[in-house]
């Protein structure tokens, strides 16, 4: 177990000092790994009391702690003894080939002398002190052993997961996201399998100039409107209030009785100029009776208190939740579904960023569902992503179920975006007219095509906002919103 903890905490001392941007941008991470070090002790644990080799020899040896020094035992335990040395390929000793000859040619027991008898004894302590220490020996040295190759088994899956995580680190940097927004999404350790399709999704966010055009346009569904209110506010004022310091000789103030020589009216000084009033002055000192002026002066000391006050201050509204609906049909397959996924991570993770409830939808002819409004888990995240029909494309029932999610109290507000190629059939009236209620209330419907060809009636769609998008040639368009579509 000392081996096991020592191993442990040279590992960890090695990964911080190689990972420490990367602990330092995300936390979690690093309690993550924590985790896994105190998950490796465990196993290798484990390991040590299930895989030991000589777990059988060991019993033999506890055997013999209990027998006594017979002369049949004593036989039995030299030979065990030797098939433990043939098994672990150690030297055995000609001292014990020797005692067991001489073991083997004493036949009558009951011939023993008590010299014999104490020879006995002392062969069969040594045999097991020789047997205790060849044991030992053999369980350092295969604990060593496996300790090694169980650290390098681990520190290489770790590190090719650590090092995912950095590459994920400076996308998400570049992509103008909180690293520690992004990381602490999960609520468990990433594993490769998860790192993967992040990786490649966040290649096309990254690298590909149109989606960068794209994402810059889209911004303005998460930009909130500014305004300005007066708020009363407690303030703090402090005033410096003069005070009086008699031991301050700053300016005159009066006349008082004293002995104060150098404050005493000049005419108390005139006495002395005559010999006749200078004895006068002699007993107006010697009973403190002379004139004098009365100094003080004045310090400030601060009184604080509060006041209510009106204050002007901008605040922006609350952005709203936002419902994403994800096409996975089979015309959907290949560049332009990751690019839709890639984006709806995004979208998602600038929701978490803003402390936005997002409820995803994912659909083809059928629908599956995600409401990350309790809480985010970057885990549960991929596996809802990496989902896809590859069947035919029908909007009808995931936008019906967005506009159910919408007339709840959690996403009263809701902005509604969705993510197609938009090869489908047009909406039933009911459906168009709950869209127009709902739009009356404020809540907003947005579109992203992703397809290299656009159809034209499209112009006439129910949407607020339209994004076109070429996977072809990373060409993106916006189009005219709802609003301005209804003017013209």
């Amino acid at each position: 177990m000392n081996n096991i903890k020592k191993e442990a905490k040279a590992m960890m001392a090695e990964i911080e000092d190689k990972y420490q941007s990367l602990f330092a941008a995300s936390p979690v991470t690093r309690s993550q790994v924590d985790e896994d070090i105190i998950n490796w002790q465990k196993s290798t644990q484990r390991h040590f009391d299930v895989e030991y080799p000589y777990y059988e020899d060991e019993q033999l040896y506890l055997s013999i702690l209990d027998s006594t020094s017979e002369l049949a035992n004593i036989k039995q335990q030299i030979g065990n003894y030797k098939v433990l040395c043939f098994r672990s390929k150690t030297r055995f000793n000609k001292f014990w080939e020797q005692e067991l000859a001489k073991l083997v040619s004493t036949v009558e027991v009951d011939a023993l002398t008590e010299e014999m008898k104490r020879d006995l004894q002392s062969t069969h302590s040594l045999l097991r002190n020789e047997w205790r220490k060849l044991l030992d020996k053999l369980r350092t040295q295969w604990e060593l052993e496996q300790v090694s190759k169980l650290r390098e088994r681990f520190l290489k899956e770790l590190f090719e997961k650590l090092n995912a995580l950095l590459e994920l680190l400076q996308a998400v940097e570049t992509l103008g996201l909180e690293p520690g927004a992004f990381f602490d999404l999960s609520s468990g350790s990433l594993s490769l399998h998860d790192i993967g399709p992040i990786k490649r999704w966040l290649e096309y966010l990254k690298n590909d100039q149109g989606v960068k055009d794209l994402l810059e346009m889209m911004g303005r569904i998460n930009q909130a409107k500014q305004s300005e209110k007066i708020e009363i506010v407690q303030k703090l004022v402090c005033e410096k209030i003069p005070v009086p310091d008699i031991n301050s000789k700053e300016e005159i103030v009066g006349i008082r009785l004293g002995k104060d020589i150098e404050h005493a009216l000049p005419s108390e000084l005139a006495l002395m100029a005559d010999p006749e009033t200078s004895l006068l002055f002699d007993l107006k000192y010697i009973e403190s009776g002379l004139l004098c002026f009365d100094m003080e002066g004045i310090q400030h000391i601060d009184n604080e208190y509060e006041v209510e006050v009106e204050h002007s201050v901008t605040e922006g509204d609350n952005k709203g939740p936002m419902i994403i609906c994800v096409d996975t049909s089979g015309s959907m397959q290949g560049a332009p579904e990751t690019i839709a996924k890639a984006i709806t991570m995004l979208m998602v993770l600038k929701a978490k960023q803003d402390n936005r409830a997002c409820y995803l939808i994912n659909f083809s002819t059928n629908i599956e569902t995600l409401d990350l409004s309790s809480g985010f888990a970057l885990d549960n995240l991929i596996s809802f992503l990496q989902k896809s029909f590859h069947g035919g494309t029908d909007v009808a029932p995931a936008i019906e179920q967005g506009v159910s999610v919408m007339e709840t109290d959690e996403y009263e507000n809701a902005d509604m975006l969705i993510i197609s190629d938009f090869i489908m059939a047009g909406l039933p009236t009911p459906l168009l007219n709950k869209i127009e209620k709902l739009r009356e209330g404020g809540n907003k419907f947005n579109s992203l095509v992703v397809d290299s060809c656009f159809m034209e009636h499209r112009l006439k769609t129910i949407f607020d906002h339209e994004w076109v998008y070429d996977p072809d040639t990373s060409q993106v368009v916006e189009l005219l919103g709802f609003e301005r579509k209804m003017l013209n």
